[in-house]
């Protein structure tokens, strides 16, 4: 199974402010949605609680430290480790870490894939990704975009995948 990440992000780093995007940006949320859609997603509970409910058409995992945390439409874990396994158990290809900042780093050093939407432009934000190391990652795929009437930036799909080398 593939571990993936899936983000979008400023050209200095932010992914967030005020636990929400820090732009508006259809076409990465349809490629957010066409990547994601049908496997399971981990999220933490605090982006699980922007959303304000598990996202369609995917099977939802929520990672959090309260022992107590309930959803009425999702799997609740407190450990990586059990993301991975509930995955592995239902036969799923591809594993997708959708944030937040800390959900992020913590599944980095297992994190096989990142899909990242590089937004061109600088925002402010509280919520950051961090720096793609070209020692541990290879860029296999960019596609760019021009901004148009319902895109407000340019932006570019990449596709980087950890080294052989950094396994």
């Amino acid at each position: 199974m593939i571990i993936s990440q899936i983000v979008a992000v400023s050209l200095n780093n932010v992914i967030g402010i005020n636990n929400g995007l820090p732009w508006h940006m259809p076409d990465d949320q349809a490629w957010f949605k066409e990547k994601t859609w049908g496997h399971h997603i981990v999220t933490g509970r605090r982006n699980y609680e922007a959303e304000g409910k598990a996202l369609p058409g995917r099977v939802n995992i929520v990672l959090t430290r309260n022992p107590d945390y309930n959803i009425p439409d999702g799997i609740v874990v407190h450990h990586l480790e059990d993301t991975i396994e509930i995955a592995e158990n239902a036969g799923e290809t591809e594993l997708f870490i959708v944030g937040g900042a800390e959900i992020y780093k913590l599944a980095m050093p297992v994190t096989d894939r990142i899909y990242l939407t590089r937004i061109h432009t600088i925002v402010e934000g509280d919520t950051y990704y961090p720096e793609i190391d070209e020692n541990i990652w290879k860029e296999v795929s960019r596609t760019s975009h021009t901004k148009d009437a319902r895109n407000p930036f340019d932006y570019d799909f990449v596709i980087y995948e950890r080294k052989n080398d950094q396994l």
